[in-house]
């Protein structure tokens, strides 16, 4: 009895910090603009800023710590997400904060997935100026900002696909203030 005692304290800490993870900036904050990689998108091949491009559309700016199947999956679900809403000007970008490695993974899942959003990189990598810039956590597998108007409205992270609904959610959120 005595030992669950002590393991309640340690999982309640656990489970805390856990809820306190931060990635990415808050609700509120002006997006700034990133030099990306672009594999797949209309730029393919060159260094774009799609925050840039975007401007004031409505808009998901995903990045992701590496490439893996929840990696993969919540890209699609993404692209399915912008499929749902391009008609409504909707855009979004998927961005591998893992570097050039990630290059041949991003063809082939583009490949493989038919996607229509752009998949990109960063140049540097984890030590690219766009990790500081944006405050991405390492320790969190993706962090998605919703934006209007180069203002983050929803700021998500750490999440696997099971709960993709909650980017989906912020989404129609937004979109709905927008004429």
């Amino acid at each position: 009895m005595k030992s669950r005692l002590l393991i309640v304290p340690f999982l309640l800490a656990a489970l805390a910090s856990a809820a306190d993870v931060i990635s990415g900036p808050p609700v509120g904050a002006t997006t700034m603009s990133i030099p990306v990689s672009d594999v797949t998108g209309q730029y393919k091949g060159q260094l774009v800023c799609y925050v840039c491009d975007y401007d004031k559309a409505p808009d998901v700016l995903a990045f992701f710590r590496d490439t893996s199947d929840a990696t993969a999956q919540e890209i699609v679900q993404l692209n399915d997400l912008y499929l749902k809403n391009k008609s409504r000007g909707f855009k979004a970008v998927a961005m591998i904060v893992a570097g050039e490695s990630s290059k041949q993974w991003l063809e082939d899942l583009s490949r493989s997935a038919h996607l229509e959003i752009p998949l990109t990189y960063f140049r540097k990598g984890p030590k690219d100026a766009a990790v500081r810039v944006y405050n991405l956590n390492p320790a969190v597998a993706n962090t998605f900002l919703v934006t209007v108007n180069r203002s983050v409205v929803a700021n998500i992270s750490d999440i696997g696909p099971d709960r993709f609904s909650r980017v989906a959610d912020a989404t129609a959120e937004m979109l709905a203030t927008v004429r």
